[in-house]
């Protein structure tokens, strides 16, 4: 009994709570969730307004993963959360012993980088809280993506926590997997009842990630030349339910799509395993306090692997690490443990990242290992399919009852000569007339305003909000809208030429076909040749700037252009065109939603 209780006295709880508007932050969560099983540390993990903020007096110990939408705007999911510790009359010294870290994750291609996780680390801190560890700032723009940072932060806290907090040998070393601790036991059943995931269930609104609407396939045709090596697609879903006030949308607001795994890739996926992927399961959570999704029950493997499991996925460390407990093989498990250490961090990023290798190709490497995988270990293993934002391409005055959706199928060979395609987007490219597809709305980065001029700025898909807005702005009367449009070939991939050419007396569109001619032309060469009429708007007139597309190079290279037309017609030096840009960002005079 005294050892007993000896045990119970060193576990330690962390709650662990996540912002996230994709899911990329809820899958962070889940990663220190698992990492902590078996060891004294007992996670509780959800979002952020699932959590009931008033007992974070209470709490000892707080780990925030969050993420930064848009114009440097909350999440959805912490919404709620933030109005709360964000009241002026909170005193000072409420959060008074508790202790806590911050891991934000976020995209330096925005002026307002990790601005959510910055904003919380600051007023948990005014708050009267103790940060234990750096304030984590991870970039989708590295090299190695949000990874670079992610990894090392987690790496950090254990060592951190398991040095404030020791435990006795009854437990594992969170940074050690030794002992695998699933998060799902699994049944199997005998007489199954019969069994629907809700792909061709119709449900009542409101409509969101629990609760997707069933949309409905009315068109999908390719909208590039099919001599053009890029395939895009434009993608006409029914809503059938329009006049539900949750499917009302906005120019600039985005549709979320859950994509399903094609059936050619889920017979590959099953034929690397040892068991029977056709035979109902139930799945159990383990835990109800850790965040572990909910799965329909009963489900077959099948049934999983198509539509929750992304064993398409490039992998991180941690998969590695669980993957080798599973080995026998004593070259297989040799390899594997040196891919999960952080000494093999050089090796993993040329095995998997630079060639974008996936689960599925390293089951097939390790195929040895792959056989001994059971059912259980299968969501520990593969991570579960997120959802795809995109802008939404239709207007709710020109398309009622329609979500359009304008994707460019990836599909490319890596260094390697390998074919990689996109998850969502080649999903997506299949889709036939009728098909069904899970869809809800979020409210996007950008606003336009219907007061002022709007430029719009929207090289390839980029376009996809400003034909939204274009339409709408229309409709009421507004004859001063100009957009920039750029692409390769005027022939091969100009996006809604011959709506442009139905809309040309309201809206002003300048072109830039980077590929027809000897010297490359792009959006912000055309909008330096327009600094005059630009600066007008701007200046004399009070219109708003919105960008959209890659955030690579263009949004920066946008910018520049702008800022030259400051200096050029406004005579503003480098300082003062700087801070002129800086205010219309801060006013919301100059909008961007950029994607990698």
């Amino acid at each position: 009994m005294n050892m007993f209780l000896q045990i119970m006295d060193e576990v330690k709880r962390i709650v662990v709570l996540y912002g996230s508007q994709t899911g990329t932050c809820e899958d962070v969560s889940q990663r220190i969730v698992m990492q902590s099983r078996g060891s004294n540390f007992k996670c509780t993990c959800m979002a952020l307004d699932d959590y009931d903020v008033k007992q974070l007096v209470n709490e000892k110990l707080v780990i925030f993963i969050c993420s930064t939408t848009g114009q440097g705007e909350f999440p959805d999911n912490m919404m709620n959360f933030w109005r709360f510790i964000g009241r002026k009359k909170l005193p000072p010294s409420v959060l008074t012993g508790l202790q806590f870290g911050v891991l934000g994750l976020g995209d330096s291609s925005y002026t307002k980088f990790n601005f959510v996780a910055k904003k919380l680390y600051r007023r948990l801190i005014q708050l009267g809280a103790e940060s234990i560890f750096d304030l984590g700032l991870a970039d989708d723009q590295h090299e190695w993506g949000a990874e670079s940072v992610v990894d090392g932060w987690i790496v950090d806290m254990w060592t951190i926590l398991s040095r404030l907090y020791p435990s006795s040998p009854h437990f594992t070393d969170p940074l050690k997997f030794s002992v695998l601790h699933p998060r799902f036991e699994v049944e199997k059943v005998e007489n199954p009842d019969k069994r629907n995931d809700g792909a061709t269930e119709k449900k009542d609104g409101p409509y969101n990630k629990v609760n997707p609407l069933i949309s409905i396939v009315k068109e999908n045709r390719r909208v590039t030349s099919e001599d053009h090596f890029q395939e895009t697609r434009l993608l006409v879903l029914s809503t059938h339910d329009d006049e539900h006030a949750s499917l009302k949308y906005q120019p600039g607001d985005v549709v979320m799509v859950q994509p399903r795994n094609l059936d050619s890739d889920v017979d590959e996926f099953l034929a690397a395993l040892s068991f029977n992927g056709d035979l109902p399961m139930h799945f159990v959570p383990v835990s109800e306090n850790d965040g572990a999704p909910r799965i329909p029950s009963p489900i077959t493997v099948r049934e999983l692997a198509k539509n929750y499991l992304d064993f398409k996925a490039i992998p991180g460390r941690t998969f590695f690490q669980i993957f080798a407990l599973l080995s026998n093989d004593e070259n297989e498990k040799e390899k594997l443990v040196e891919l999960g250490s952080l000494q093999g961090t050089d090796d993993r990023y040329d095995y998997v990242n630079r060639p974008r290798r996936n689960i599925l190709e390293i089951f097939g490497d390790f195929h040895k290992t792959t056989v001994r995988v059971a059912v259980g270990n299968l969501l520990d293993l593969i991570p579960f399919m997120r959802p795809r934002a995109f802008s939404i391409a239709s207007s709710p005055s020109k398309h009622p009852g329609e979500i359009h959706i304008l994707v460019a199928v990836v599909n490319y060979k890596t260094r390697m000569h390998k074919r990689r395609t996109g998850l969502c987007s080649t999903f997506m490219s299949k889709l036939k007339f009728g098909d069904l597809v899970k869809i809800w709305l979020k409210k996007g980065g950008i606003r336009f305003n219907d007061q002022v001029p709007n430029i719009m700025i929207g090289p390839g898909t980029g376009i996809a909000p400003f034909r939204s807005a274009a339409y709408d702005l229309t409709a009421i009367g507004k004859t001063d809208s100009v957009v920039f449009f750029g692409c390769r070939s005027n022939r091969k991939d100009f996006y809604f030429e011959d709506e442009w050419k139905e809309l040309k007396d309201s809206v002003e569109l300048f072109t830039a076909f980077s590929r027809d001619q000897e010297d490359k032309i792009y959006v912000q060469h055309i909008i330096k040749e327009q600094g005059e009429l630009l600066w007008k708007l701007i200046n004399s007139d009070r219109a708003s700037v919105y960008v959209a597309g890659n955030s690579k190079q263009m949004p920066e290279a946008v910018r520049d252009a702008f800022l030259s037309i400051f200096k050029e017609y406004g005579s503003f030096s480098d300082d003062e065109s700087m801070k002129l840009y800086e205010e219309m960002q801060k006013t919301k005079k100059y909008q961007q939603e950029t994607w990698s």
